[in-house]
């Protein structure tokens, strides 16, 4: 009896002993992000140089309305940390993760297509009572959403593992550790107010504004800021944002997903290897369109061989599309690249004759023609411009780019580099567009 109840008693201690190995993992990896957090919050700017007092009166017109960034990564942090300390995706297999995932985004979808049913019933003026009328799906909804939660930590974790495996084969791992390590967080988005001047597509402020406003918010917004700074605005959604954890919108698209993770890494690693495209990316337009070509040049590769890892299905979709190309254009149809492209180089030659007030009633002519023809766009002007054309990885360059050479050669780079890994580790160490230029011509 006694050597039971020491035999019990053992048991009980080496059982209540703390998981010493557990702990330490977690302890390096709550280490490692945190050093990761700390550079990059001390790094990430995103005001721009002061211009006269447009910066002080920008922060009391949007009080209330800007989107509390800190708040946000309190919570999302938190998140990450406390997963962390457990992991439980790290005893199943790379099968049961893909199933996983796989299974959180159908229901990713069913949940957004009940969101929509309700949204219908509780629209139609037929229905007499959308609360009765909608009970069954909301309750649906409500329990559905809960099954989402309580997974939402296991599907980022998954997925950022996956995208981090193709990271790590193209050198970007320190001692088997990614850096910055790879986090992103499933959220609601703020919408981004995105400032140009009037004479020249040149964004000179952004802000991050909280989520949920109305149209007619977002217009009257746009109206003060031009009336008060002489300035053309835009508030427009975003995609994605390269916080830390980054920010990505929940959506059942896994090939955009897997894409978005890579192209949010790219800046929050641009900014950790005090790359001056990084850290010169709110203050310069070179930079800026450097930085965004290379984060959509990388997106690309990454997804497509994140799929070819793991998702063989939708890498099988991404080779047809490939092989496939674009449809056969018809004549008879509006061509909306060409006739943006065409667009933005007629503003751009109308500015640079000093002509304002000629090239913003063409945009807004130019607007309505693309509205006519199926293209909603709410507003056309320099700030679009600005936004829009610094994503420039499309070959031909991006319409919204109009002649600007900067993409192109971004492209050229990434042609001439062996690797994936030795383009965006070029990149890191580009001062700006001149050498960039510097650097192709010695690679000819």
């Amino acid at each position: 009896m006694l050597a039971v109840c020491e035999r019990v008693v053992k048991d009980l201690w080496i059982l209540s002993r703390p998981n010493w190995r557990a702990i330490r993992t977690w302890l390096r990896r709550a280490l490692q992000m945190a050093l990761a957090t700390g550079l990059l919050l001390t790094l990430l700017r995103f005001d721009v140089p002061p211009y006269g007092d447009r910066e002080a009166h920008l922060e009391r017109m949007l009080a209330g309305r800007q989107f509390d960034l800190a708040g946000w990564w309190v919570g999302a942090m938190a998140a990450k940390l406390g997963y962390e300390l457990i992991l439980p995706h790290d005893g199943m297999s790379d099968q049961d993760q893909v199933a996983f995932v796989q299974d959180y985004m159908r229901d990713v979808a069913e949940f957004k297509r009940l969101v929509n049913q309700i949204e219908v019933i509780y629209t139609d003026p037929d229905v007499a009572d959308p609360a009765t009328a909608s009970a069954a799906l909301r309750a649906q909804r409500d329990a559905l959403r809960a099954r989402l939660n309580a997974r939402q930590d296991i599907a980022e974790a998954i997925l950022q593992d996956q995208v981090q495996s193709v990271l790590r084969d193209e050198g970007f791992a320190i001692g088997g550790q990614v850096m910055p390590p790879l986090r992103f967080r499933f959220t609601e988005l703020p919408d981004l107010l995105v400032v140009s001047r009037r004479d020249k597509i040149e964004r000179i402020a952004s802000r991050e504004l909280t989520t949920g406003l109305t149209l007619e918010e977002k217009a009257r917004i746009e109206e003060a800021v031009d009336r008060r700074f002489n300035v053309s605005s835009l508030v427009t959604s975003i995609g994605g944002l390269g916080a830390y954890p980054t920010m990505l919108p929940e959506t059942s698209a896994l090939k955009w997903v897997l894409g978005v993770i890579a192209h949010e890494w790219v800046h929050n690693y641009l900014i950790f290897t005090l790359s001056a495209v990084g850290l010169n990316f709110f203050s310069s337009a070179e930079a800026r369109t450097i930085n965004e070509t290379a984060a959509v040049i990388v997106e690309r590769e990454i997804r497509e061989r994140v799929a070819q890892r793991y998702y063989p299905e939708l890498h099988a979709a991404l080779v047809s599309d490939a092989q496939a190309g674009p449809p056969p254009a018809d004549p008879q149809a509006f061509d909306f690249r060409a006739e943006m492209r065409k667009t933005r180089e007629r503003v751009d030659e109308l500015l640079a004759q000093g002509k304002i007030e000629e090239a913003e009633a063409y945009m807004e002519q130019r607007r309505i023609l693309f509205v006519q023809n199926g293209h909603l766009i709410r507003k056309l002007n320099q700030a679009y411009f600005a936004f829009y054309g610094a994503y420039n990885a499309d070959p031909g360059g991006s319409p919204a780019a109009g002649k600007d050479p900067i993409g192109p050669a971004v492209q050229e780079l990434r042609r001439r580099s062996p690797s994936l890994g030795a383009f965006l580790r070029e990149i890191a160490t580009v001062r700006d567009f001149a050498d960039l230029q510097h650097r192709l011509q010695a690679k000819q």
